[in-house]
């Protein structure tokens, strides 16, 4: 399948469905009100059954990061797949994505039909999990505001592992962690860290008693959801990290909230970058392996020898 076909429904809420778009009136400048209006219309779950929960961690995690910078004006955006089935949506998207690709010979029309027959052929038709199943976060742009957007295939996805409890906190706050960084202007050139980073922070705040204050339990959830989504695709340029780093990432931002720390963002990039350096001699239980002849730093062994599930009450 053209990979093309798993872009489109993200680039029509990205560059199409936006106020900027929609709006023959937009300026350049939206209130926040306008903001919050247009986004009340947007649903997360291909049933809208997740919107409440996540509207509310959303507007949590403003608050926690309230002073780190972090824009106010952020749209979440739910991308469905069954958006495609609308040509007035489908037609302006390809357009989009596809400026002079077409002519009276072959024209967007022709297109689009192809890809609603395509989709009707696949299980679930436009509910087909792999159509959507992604999220990311975006900064501010010429031709869109800064925004998260989450699939409904990522909601799907977490239900089939039995993570719909708490998967939907960790996605919205790992991408609202992006935000945070963005607000810091931090560049890494370094995909991997960036991503790993974004799970650290998501899980300092949703282990946090003044974040999202998650339990013991809760944050466990947190750790295994993180392990779900690692890849293995170590040579590949947007690897994320692996299962095991993206676990000990979330350990490692929790670690500092079970502490009772509040730390600010900087500070805890900082902490996060001394931590990261020896993110690929890590053991399963997230403990640097450091060979004899070098010698063993029992002070970071004892510092991060965090054991999932410590009964402790928190949340992340």
């Amino acid at each position: 399948m053209d990979w093309n076909l798993f872009v489109i429904p993200f680039a029509y809420k990205l560059y199409i469905d936006v106020p900027s778009r929609s709006d023959p009136n937009y300026s350049g400048t939206y209130i926040i009100s306008d903001i919050l209006s247009t986004d009340s219309q947007e649903y997360f779950g291909t049933e809208g059954e997740f919107t409440n929960e996540i509207e509310s961690i959303f507007n949590e995690a403003q608050d926690f990061w309230d002073g780190s910078g972090v824009e106010d004006d952020i749209h979440i955006r739910g991308a469905h797949g069954v958006d495609l089935a609308d040509l007035d949506k489908l037609i302006p998207t390809l357009e989009l994505l596809f400026e002079g690709s077409y002519d009276d010979d072959y024209t967007v029309y022709d297109h689009a039909n192809e890809i609603q027959e395509l989709i009707l052929r696949l299980p679930g038709g436009y509910n087909f999990p792999l159509l959507t199943f992604n999220a990311f976060a975006t900064d501010k742009m010429d031709d869109s505001d800064p925004s998260i957007i989450i699939g409904d295939g990522y909601f799907e996805f977490q239900k089939a592992s039995s993570s719909e409890s708490e998967g939907p906190e960790y996605v919205l706050t790992h991408e609202f962690a992006h935000h945070v960084m963005y607000a810091m202007g931090l560049s890494l050139e370094d995909y991997k860290k960036e991503e790993l980073m974004a799970d650290a922070f998501a899980a300092y705040f949703l282990a946090h008693n003044s974040g999202g204050d998650m339990t013991s339990s809760e944050i466990s959830n947190i750790h295994r959801v993180a392990f779900s989504v690692g890849d293995c695709e170590t040579s590949d340029a947007f690897h994320h990290g692996t299962p095991r780093e993206r676990k000990c990432s979330t350990q490692f931002g929790a670690t500092f909230a079970e502490e009772g720390r509040r730390l600010n963002a900087r500070q805890l990039y900082s902490k996060f970058s001394d931590w990261y350096s020896d993110i690929e001699e890590m053991d399963e239980n997230c403990v640097p392996i450091t060979s004899a002849s070098s010698g063993i730093r029992l002070d970071a062994i004892l510092a991060l020898m965090i054991p999932l599930g410590v009964p402790r009450e928190f949340k992340s």
